[in-house]
């Protein structure tokens, strides 16, 4: 498992509108379902991954657009699905009437034949929706080669959007409709940064469990797990870039580089999701002679790679995407967010904010950064 996945695991439980789909994705032959019995069907869009269709159940009556799930009677709820993989839970199969009755309070998981255990290759699995009541509404059968976690949906969109978990270095995440079982690889337009994109695929992004505006803020992730970009999942199930991000791609473009000495930024929130401060730090540059050998240049840039020369901080309300910049006073060397730290304070008066930054080519120490302030050593007290 990739070393962003570790923080992928930490939001996915708390990922708005969205459950565990602990197991693996959509069938790779397209499945529908009359009266319990399943059959090949439709062609995969040559635009998109091969998935599975919905799998209805029989025309059920006594359902209309004004349908309240809880008051539904069970001879109008859809029929219990029969010949189903042993092991997986008692589910009624999903209808185009029963949609009228989803709203907010319904959420996407998938439930496993191997209860919370999901192991490759061999364990049926599916994805579901689950009404109010806890009733289980069958969407799909879902293949078992790879991991899959539902991290948001928006239901009324009929949306999601599913992380495949393997061991690669990367993490593709997907977007599906669920009434038709379509699955988009290349999503969300220019909202999604270029560096979370990778052949065609979006890779290494979730969302965040709280956001001060409408619908929900996702962050893109570093292969080493740390957040390096922001974006906004607008209700309808559109995707926007923060305005900031333009100042931010600027300043890369300039040279700025995140804690790791890679082209980038460094990112922290605050808890409620309304407030964000972006690092873009800029390195000390490489001294060497115009002769120099490749390994004298080396030397001299491992001499210099954890060190910074200072910064530019991107302040950024989230709730109304304002934003400015201010000049960053930074120790001497490149700084990143500390696990679990969260920024403090408001738009008009961020900070100070926990960091761990280089001492040297071999060590780390914490500090507290702030806007207008120089920083302060937190090694040698609170």
């Amino acid at each position: 498992m990739s070393r962003w996945s570790h923080a992928l695991a930490a939001v996915a439980a708390t990922a708005v509108g969205a459950g565990m789909l602990g197991g693996a994705y959509l069938t790779v032959e397209p499945i529908v379902r009359v009266g319990g019995a399943a059959e090949p069907d439709a062609t995969p869009s040559p635009t998109a991954s091969p998935s599975a269709a919905a799998s209805p159940s029989p025309t059920v009556t006594g359902i209309d657009e004004d349908c309240e799930w809880d008051a539904l009677p069970e001879t109008a709820r859809p029929a219990m699905l029969v010949d189903e993989a042993q092991g997986l839970p008692a589910a009624r199969g999903m209808t185009d009437a029963a949609w009228w009755c989803v709203d907010q309070d319904w959420t996407a998981e998938a439930r496993s034949a191997g209860g919370d255990t999901w192991r490759p290759g061999g364990t049926a699995q599916a994805l579901y929706l689950v009404a109010p009541d806890g009733d289980l509404l069958k969407l799909f059968d879902l293949r078992t080669d790879v991991e899959v976690v539902v991290l948001d949906a928006d239901l009324e969109a009929r949306l999601a959007w599913t992380a495949r978990e393997s061991d690669a270095e990367t993490t593709q995440v997907v977007q599906v409709e669920l009434d038709t079982g379509l699955v988009v690889d290349d999503w969300g337009g220019a909202a999604v940064p270029d560096a979370q994109r990778s052949e065609g695929t979006v890779v290494d992004v979730a969302p965040l469990p709280q956001f001060g505006g409408e619908g929900a803020l996702w962050a893109g992730y570093s292969p080493s797990g740390t957040m390096r970009s922001l974006f906004v999942r607008e209700p309808g199930g559109t995707f926007r870039a923060l305005d900031a991000q333009r100042a931010i791609d600027s300043l890369v473009a300039q040279g700025s580089v995140d804690a790791a000495h890679e082209p980038g930024v460094e990112i922290w929130t605050d808890r409620a999701g309304t407030l964000a401060m972006i690092l873009a730090q800029d390195p000390v540059p490489v001294e060497a002679a115009e002769d120099a050998s490749a390994k004298e240049i080396a030397r001299a840039t491992k001499k210099v790679s954890w060190r910074s020369s200072g910064g530019t901080w991107v302040v950024v309300d989230l709730a109304t995407d304002q934003w400015r910049l201010a000049e960053a006073r930074l120790p001497r060397g490149l700084c990143h967010g500390s696990t679990g730290t969260a920024l403090p304070g408001t738009y008009a008066s961020p900070g100070p904010l926990v960091a761990e930054c280089d001492v040297s080519a071999d060590e780390r120490g914490v500090f507290a950064l702030a806007l207008d302030a120089d920083p302060v050593s937190r090694d040698s007290g609170p």
